[in-house]
């Protein structure tokens, strides 16, 4: 289940609309300046640079605002759809607002196994556009990393195993399998080669090493 936060009808929980709610407004209220920039004075061009950094990220915080509002419909969107790109800042703002290491290699991995529902979704679909099964797949495995990164980190500290990972892996195994054979011979290589790279980070001395 994606760390979206979905109940069994596959719509948002209340919970997660609320906590994103609360998070985007927590983060506007630290990040925005208390005091308008000026033209002049010794401080202007410091005020102007963490003004214009800070462009990119209210343009984060306003489009996970929207998936707010806009609910099931964005939520449930696929790779292809109109409101997909709003899903996926959604869940990039959430990842920037997660408090630790350990939140984030949970929503990671929440948003790899999203991926690959999406991949069985598309699959199955009658009609899709050409490239959006093997840009999904390397998502999953671009997020996958990110969380196995996150998960050194804290296991490194604790000196022990959460097997956090190695549920994850089973799971996308089972998965993915029951696809390959929908799958074209170039989505396919893609598939098999995020596999070979699963099962090798439940291997000893396969993760990545990290220095704090």
């Amino acid at each position: 289940m994606s760390r979206l936060g979905a109940d069994m009808s596959g719509d948002p929980r209340p919970e997660f609309r609320a906590e994103l709610r609360e998070r985007l407004m927590n983060a506007a209220e630290e990040d925005l300046p208390p005091e308008p920039v000026v033209a002049d004075g010794p401080d202007a061009p410091r005020r102007a640079r963490r003004r214009t950094a800070l462009v990119p990220q209210l343009v984060s915080l306003a489009l996970a605002g929207a998936l707010v509002a806009g609910g099931v419909g964005t939520y449930r969107s696929m790779p292809g759809d109109a409101l997909y790109p709003l899903k996926r800042a959604a869940e990039s703002t959430l990842f920037h607002l997660s408090t630790d290491d350990a939140e984030r290699a949970d929503r990671s991995f929440g948003y790899a196994e999203t991926r690959a529902h999406e991949v069985e979704e598309l699959l199955g679909a009658t009609k899709r556009e050409s490239g959006l099964i093997d840009e999904t797949l390397k998502d999953m495995e671009d997020t996958t990393r990110s969380a196995v990164t996150s998960l050194t980190r804290v296991e490194r500290r604790s000196g022990r195993s959460t097997g956090q990972l190695r549920r994850f892996v089973q799971k996308q195994r089972n998965q993915i399998e029951i696809m390959l054979p929908k799958m074209d011979e170039e989505d396919r290589r893609r598939a098999n080669g995020y596999l070979d790279y699963i099962d090798g980070l439940t291997q000893p001395d396969s993760r990545p090493v990290t220095r704090d």
